[in-house]
């Protein structure tokens, strides 16, 4: 059969007729499909939420795509509403109950999956990363090749290092405060160091953000293009394939989505490309790098190609520069607007000669160790719930609401999750929670501390806690009493507000008002 008459075959069934058919076939299954949803012959029938997001995903379009990432707000009432545990779609349930922590984000060999709704953001060469692994297996044999770089003995070899750019970055925030006078954006400054830290490590030499003349450009710009699609992504997965033919019409894109395409599609696997060429010429970084290391390891070699490491490192040098930053920017933002706050903490670095402490020595530190600890909390780390799934056993939840008990079998297969700006706002644990107040942190009852440790989720927990975790603390730890000491004390804030710093919406990470034009400081 001819071409032509493959073509008039087509044209023929393609007709309007036949394309309304097909229009009202699909509707017909969808109906169908919500109607079950919210049948009692659904396994989730039995967990209680509204019967529109139980019957489909466009409940929680409408507040994550149509109202921009305002669904954790809506999860936050029906939480108030239908108790600890809701179901917020078709498929999942989201609990707050911080009792249950540890069996949603279990570790000790239990099996956990990550769910494909929530993954369906991720695209490009991230899809396989670390981050984006479905398999709990697949997901250990990735992981395994990473763990030792992160181990706590690892990064206190990286102090040094480390220390070096805290330096540079407090010489180049004074410096270009006394040279201009402008207001200055904290998060950018701060982004440009929690890059060149993770960047450094990962291939051997920091991408020099901080050595260079301005703030620009840096890794935030390309970052932020990429969260911007968050919700395009997850509600409309096919479209993910622009990001394959992109490359071929940069020249036209905006200015924050070209960075993007460059850095995830050129600039990242150039930089596999370098790690593989000295690993198989015997040519070592004085430094070391992570890659180069994996590039030698016995990770099977269908884990090793440019594509996939370049998808890693991308996703590594997001996850190492965005929450940290953040941190960063809301203790500053709290520091410089409680002054006793950052009385308090200045007395305590100056009167412990902090600044040539080591990292191990400035964590005995109890009020800098407050300071940092209310500033994840604070900062959330992460605000978009990340659901797991128990694929080989079920669960039985048990707890409380308006005074009754309470109890559910949780299928096998249910994805499930919890939500850090939820955690982190649980008035029972942490009182005023919206106050920046290192003091609760102090002098407490050991039973209160742990049950305040467990209900902070900064970092995640289980098998898939936060890889780069030490290497984060070790972050905080020596910048927070570098800028308290040497910036902060000619440092004020401009035009900024409490809104600035406030979670308003979800991208992924939290962010603030639309209209906030960020921290922004004046340094004289």
């Amino acid at each position: 059969m001819g071409v032509p008459a493959v073509l008039g075959i087509l044209n023929g069934f393609l007709t309007q007729t036949n394309l309304i058919g097909l229009a009202g076939l699909w509707i017909a299954y969808y109906i169908l499909w919500a109607l079950y949803n919210i049948s009692p012959f659904h396994p989730l029938s039995h967990i209680p939420g509204p019967k529109l997001a139980a019957a489909t995903f466009l409940y929680e379009a409408w507040y994550d795509l149509i109202l921009h990432g305002r669904y954790t707000h809506e999860i936050k009432r029906m939480h108030e509403i239908y108790g600890p545990v809701v179901r917020i779609n078709p498929e999942e349930l989201h609990f707050d109950d911080i009792a249950f922590v540890d069996e949603i984000y279990a570790g000790g060999g239990r099996k956990r999956d990550k769910q494909q709704h929530f993954l369906n953001f991720v695209a490009g060469p991230i899809v396989s990363s670390m981050f984006a692994t479905l398999d709990h297996d697949h997901h250990r044999i990735r992981r395994s090749a990473m763990n030792k770089f992160f181990s706590r003995a690892q990064i206190l070899k990286l102090e040094s290092n480390i220390r070096e750019l805290v330096d540079q970055l407090c010489d180049k925030m004074i410096r270009l405060g006394e040279q201009n006078g402008d207001p200055l954006d904290v998060t950018t400054s701060y982004s440009c160091f929690t890059s060149d830290v993770i960047s450094g490590y990962c291939f051997g030499e920091p991408f020099g953000f901080i050595s260079q003349e301005t703030w620009y450009p840096n890794f935030r710009e390309p970052l932020g293009a990429i969260l911007g699609t968050t919700y395009v992504f997850r509600f409309f997965p096919p479209l993910k394939i622009l990001t394959n033919i992109a490359p071929l019409f940069a020249k036209l894109m905006r200015e924050d989505i070209a960075k993007m395409l460059a850095e995830s599609n050129e600039r990242m696997p150039a930089r596999i490309r370098k790690a593989k060429q000295e690993h198989e010429s015997g040519k070592l970084q004085d430094r070391g790098s992570i890659f180069a290391a994996i590039l030698g390891s016995s990770l099977p070699d269908e884990e090793k190609t440019d594509y996939r490491l370049g998808g890693e490192g991308f996703s590594m040098i997001s996850a190492g520069t965005e929450t940290t930053a953040w941190t960063l920017t809301v203790i500053t933002f709290y520091l410089l607007n409680q002054p006793e706050t950052l009385e308090r903490l200045t007395k305590e670095l100056q009167d412990a000669d902090a600044i040539n402490l080591t990292w191990v020595a400035l964590e005995n530190l109890p009020y800098l160790s407050a300071v940092i600890t209310e500033g994840l909390r604070l900062s959330y780390g992460v605000t978009a719930r990340i659901p797991r799934i128990a694929s080989k056993e079920n669960l039985i939840y048990q707890g409380q609401f308006n005074g009754h008990e309470v109890k559910y079998v949780i299928p096998s297969g249910t994805p499930m999750g919890m939500s850090n700006a939820i955690n982190h706002h649980n008035e029972e644990v942490f009182p005023d929670s919206n106050v920046f107040k290192p003091e609760r942190w102090l002098d407490i009852e050991e039973a209160q501390r742990r049950r305040m440790e467990s209900s902070l989720t900064s970092f995640s927990k289980g098998s898939r806690v936060c890889l780069g975790m030490n290497l984060a603390y070790c972050n905080l730890f020596l910048s927070v009493v570098a800028l308290t000491l040497r910036v902060f004390p000619r440092t004020k804030l401009y035009e900024t507000s409490v809104d600035d710093v406030k979670y308003d919406y979800d991208l992924f990470v939290p962010m603030p008002k639309k209209e906030s034009k960020g921290v922004r400081v004046v340094i004289n």
